[in-house]
């Protein structure tokens, strides 16, 4: 389902990017990039949730490329949407990996000071050299999704 989720997300932004680029050349343009929008998609959807791990970086990097080309970050609720969950997955592969509490905080769409209290409670677990597992960060993320 999250697959399903994910590909009409990004037939939405996507596709509202292929349209406007399109729209410069005419109308041709349009029906064109229309009727391709939705085999990028799984393109890009399939590169993402590949056992690949190479693949899936690629993707992601392309995605976020296409996605924020001025290099600016995902909105906060981004990460918790069916592609975010995605991305945030397939960039946490390493369960020893820690990422700051801005991070977390953003992946979770709560503030930093949130964060800190779930550590705290131990409901986050705390990387030993500092910041949250990204484990702990993924697993509260996936029991959000449900």
């Amino acid at each position: 389902m999250i697959i399903d989720d994910a590909a009409a997300q990004l037939t939405d932004e996507l596709g509202r990017r292929l349209h406007a680029l399109a729209a410069l050349d005419g109308p041709a343009a349009v029906l064109a990039a229309d009727a391709q929008t939705g085999q990028i998609v799984g393109r890009i959807v399939g590169a993402l949730c590949s056992e690949d791990d190479r693949l899936a970086a690629e993707a992601v990097i392309d995605l976020m490329a296409a996605l924020w080309p001025d290099g600016t970050e995902p909105p906060h609720d981004w990460w918790s949407s069916p592609v975010g969950r995605i991305v945030a997955r397939s960039i946490g592969a390493d369960d020893a990996e820690a990422v700051t509490q801005s991070v977390a905080a953003a992946m979770l769409r709560v503030t930093r000071g949130t964060i800190a209290q779930l550590v705290a409670r131990g409901t986050l677990d705390r990387h030993p050299d500092g910041g949250v597992l990204r484990s702990s960060v993924m697993a509260r993320l996936a029991t959000r999704g449900r």
